[in-house]
C-alpha cells in the first residue's frame, strides 16, 4: 500500500511542485515553535517520564510512596534510576508508537493542496474498502473469514477490532465525503459568481451519493451509540457548511430543498438497517447502565488524576495502574478508561495539559482565519483551500466528540487518520485566501 501511494503521489509531476509554496504563509516564528511542541509533546512527554531518579526523589513525588513500602515489606530493595513512568517499558512503547502519528501530522502540514487532496481520496478508498469487508461480514455471519479470526465476530467490525472504532472512523470520513461533493471543479473555478454545483461530474453524483448512503448505513449497523451521535453532529455541521458556502447563490425554497434531501437521505439509511437491534442498543435502561459503568471508570481514572498530578502516572502505564483506583462496582479486567481525556490526564499530567491548551489556541487561531476568508469571499464560494480545511476539521471533530466514551485515540488507524485531518485543518491558508 506504501508502494502504491508511493507512486500514485508522485505521478503527472506531482514531485515536481513545490510543498510549501501555497502553505507558508506569513506565520510568525511562534507559531511553528507552538506546532512543533504540539506535534512532538508525546516525546518530550515520554523522555521525561524515563529520566532516572534516586530513589528518595522518586518517593516523594505523588502517588509514588505506597509502591516504594509495597517493596519494602516485600523485602524487595529499590533500586536506584527509577523513573517517573510507574510501567516504563509501557512509556518505551507508547513513546515509538506515536513517530508514525507525528509522522503523518507533520506531512499533512506541509503537503500541497494537490497532495493532500490525493491523500484524502485513498481515505476514502480505505472507508470503501472497510464498508465492502463490513458487508461480507454481515452477509456471512459469525463464521465468515472476514473477521479474521477476531473473538469480536458479532455484528460489523470491518478490520477493526471493535464496532465503535469502525463507526468513528467512517465518522471521521463523512465530512471528507461532503468535500469531494462540493469541492470546486478546477483551479479557474475557485472563488467565482458562478451557480451551485456539486461533485467533479454530473455523471458520478449518483454513485457518490450511493457511496454516502452506504457510509451512513454502515455507522447504523454498527449501533455503536457514541459513533451515531458524533456522525450526526458532524452530518448537521457539513450540511450547515454546505448551506453556507452556497450563500446567495441559493433561495430559500432550494436551500430547503437540500435540508430536505439530507433527511430523507437520513431516513432511507435508518429504514435500510435492522431497527430492533439499534433500538435495544439505545433503550433507557441500558444507556443508563452502560453509562453508570463508563461514568464509573471515568471517576476513577479522574482520581488516578489526582494522585499522580502532575508527573501522571506514565504514557502508557494505565493498564498497570489502574487496578489501585479500579472500582468495586466494575469487576474484571479494564485495560482503557473508555475516555481518552481522563486517561491521558492520569498519564501525562500536567503535559497532557500544555499540550491540549497548546491544540485548542492553534484551533482557536486557524477558525478566526477561516472565518476571516469566508468574510472576504464577498458571495462568491469557498476556494478548496478553505473548504478542505473547514471539512478536516470537522472530521477531528468526530473523533473528538467520540473520544468522550470510547478510546479511539488509542487506535493506531483513527489517530493516524486523525492526525492527518488535524494536520490538513491547521496548515496555513494561502494569502489568496484572505484577499
Amino acid at each position: 500500500m506504501a508502494t502504491i501511494s508511493f507512486r500514485w503521489l508522485n505521478a503527472k509531476g506531482v514531485q515536481g511542485e513545490n510543498p510549501l509554496d501555497r502553505t507558508l504563509e506569513a506565520r510568525p516564528t511562534w507559531w511553528w515553535w507552538l506546532v512543533t511542541g504540539v506535534a512532538f509533546s508525546p516525546v518530550w512527554i515520554g523522555v521525561l517520564q524515563l529520566a532516572p531518579l534516586t530513589s528518595g526523589l522518586w518517593s516523594s513525588l505523588a502517588g509514588r510512596e505506597p509502591y516504594l513500602l509495597a517493596l519494602e515489606a516485600a523485602g524487595v530493595r529499590a533500586t536506584t534510576g527509577l523513573t517517573l513512568s510507574l510501567h516504563p517499558s509501557a512509556t518505551l512503547a507508547a513513546l515509538w508508537s506515536t513517530i508514525p502519528v507525528i509522522a503523518v501530522f507533520l506531512s499533512a502540514l506541509f503537503s500541497s493542496q494537490k497532495t493532500t487532496e490525493k491523500l484524502l481520496a485513498l481515505l476514502m478508498i480505505a472507508a470503501l474498502m472497510q464498508v465492502a469487508l463490513s458487508l461480507f461480514q454481515l452477509v456471512q455471519g459469525p463464521k465468515s473469514t472476514a473477521y479474521f479470526q477476531s473473538i469480536y465476530n458479532q455484528g460489523v467490525i470491518g478490520s477493526f477490532n471493535n464496532r465503535n472504532h469502525l463507526a468513528d472512523f467512517i465518522a471521521m470520513l463523512l465530512p471528507v465525503w461532503f468535500y469531494f461533493l462540493v469541492k470546486p471543479q478546477s483551479r479557474r473555478h475557485q472563488g467565482q459568481h458562478r451557480p451551485f454545483k456539486v461533485a467533479n461530474s454530473d455523471a458520478r453524483i449518483p454513485l457518490w451519493l450511493f457511496f454516502g448512503f452506504g457510509l451512513l448505513v454502515m455507522v447504523l449497523i454498527t449501533r455503536s451509540r457514541g459513533g451515531l451521535i458524533a456522525s450526526s453532529i458532524v452530518l448537521l455541521l457539513c450540511i450547515v457548511l454546505l448551506l453556507l458556502d452556497a450563500g446567495k447563490s441559493l433561495n430559500t425554497k432550494q436551500k430547503l430543498a437540500i435540508i430536505l434531501a439530507f433527511v430523507i437521505f437520513g431516513s432511507l439509511s435508518l429504514a435500510a438497517v435492522e431497527l430492533d437491534g439499534l433500538s435495544k442498543r439505545l433503550e433507557s435502561t441500558q444507556l443508563k447502565t452502560d453509562a453508570e459503568i463508563r461514568n464509573a471508570y471515568a471517576i476513577a481514572t479522574l482520581e488516578a488524576a489526582r494522585t499522580f498530578w502532575p508527573w501522571g502516572s506514565g504514557l502508557g502505564s494505565f493498564e498497570a495502574v489502574f487496578p489501585r483506583f479500579q472500582p468495586a462496582q466494575t469487576p474484571g479486567y479494564i485495560n482503557h478508561a473508555h475516555n481518552d481525556y481522563a486517561q491521558l490526564l492520569m498519564e501525562a499530567g500536567l503535559g497532557a495539559v500544555l499540550a491540549a491548551a497548546g491544540v485548542l489556541f492553534l484551533v482557536g487561531q486557524q477558525i478566526n482565519s477561516l472565518s476571516r476568508a469566508m468574510r472576504l469571499r464577498r458571495g462568491k464560494r469557498m476556494s478548496a483551500e478553505v473548504s478542505m480545511r473547514c471539512y478536516a476539521g470537522l472530521g477531528v471533530l468526530a473523533l473528538l466528540l467520540h473520544s468522550w466514551v470510547e478510546f479511539n485515540m488509542r487506535i493506531p488507524a483513527l489517530a493516524i487518520c486523525g492526525a492527518f485531518l488535524l494536520g490538513t485543518f491547521l496548515k496555513p491558508l494561502p494569502k489568496a485566501a484572505h484577499h
